[in-house]
C-alpha cells in the first residue's frame, strides 16, 4: 500500500511540475520542487531511501522532459543521499541551514548540467552560468526555505492538536 501511495505521490508531483509550474517563470528560470522533495524526503527518510526517491524522480523527469539524458537520476539521486546524510548528523537544523543545503545542492546540479551542455557544443559559457545557474540555486534556496517554514508550522500545529486531543476529556 505504502510503494502504491509513494507512487501516485511521484507521479503527481512530476505532472504538477511540468504542467501547472511549466507558467510560473521568474526571470527565466522555473521552481524545483521536485529537488526541494527529494531534499526533505532525504532528511525525513534516510540516506539510502532519500537517494532511491531522488532517482526515482529523476528518472522520472529525465523521460518526461526533453533536457539532457540521465543528469537528473544522478544530481536528484545525490541530493537526496546527501540530505539524508546531514539530517543523520545535524540536529534541529534552521531554515537558513536548509536554505544554504538547497542552494548548495541545486547549484551542483546546475554545474552538472552546464557541463554536460558543455559536452554537447549547446552551452554559453559566463551567461549560462551566470544569469541561469547561479539564480536557479538563490530561487531554491528560497523556496526551500518557505517550505521548510510551512512543513515546520504544520508541524507545529498538529503537535497542539495532538496535545489538545490528549488533554481532552471524553465524557
Amino acid at each position: 500500500m505504502r510503494i502504491l501511495v509513494w507512487f501516485i505521490f511521484i507521479a503527481l508531483l512530476a505532472a504538477f511540475q511540468g504542467s501547472i509550474l511549466n507558467p510560473v517563470v521568474v526571470g527565466g528560470i522555473r521552481p524545483d520542487f521536485i529537488l526541494i522533495t527529494v531534499y526533505f524526503s532525504g532528511i525525513l527518510k534516510g540516506d539510502v531511501r532519500g537517494g532511491l526517491i531522488g532517482a526515482a524522480l529523476g528518472f522520472l523527469l529525465d523521460i518526461t522532459s526533453a533536457g539532457p539524458v540521465y543528469s537528473n537520476i544522478f544530481s536528484k539521486s545525490f541530493a537526496g543521499y546527501l540530505a539524508g546524510t546531514i539530517g543523520r548528523w545535524v540536529h534541529n537544523p534552521g531554515a537558513l541551514l536548509h536554505m544554504g543545503l538547497i542552494f548548495i545542492v541545486s547549484l551542483v546540479q546546475g554545474i552538472v548540467i552546464f557541463f554536460i551542455l558543455i559536452f554537447l557544443g549547446t552551452a554559453k559559457f559566463p551567461g549560462d552560468f551566470l544569469h541561469i545557474a547561479i539564480p536557479q540555486a538563490i530561487f531554491d534556496g528560497i523556496l526551500g526555505g518557505i517550505v521548510y517554514l510551512i512543513l515546520i508550522k504544520f508541524k507545529i500545529q498538529r503537535g497542539k492538536l495532538k496535545i489538545a486531543i490528549q488533554n481532552a476529556k471524553i465524557y
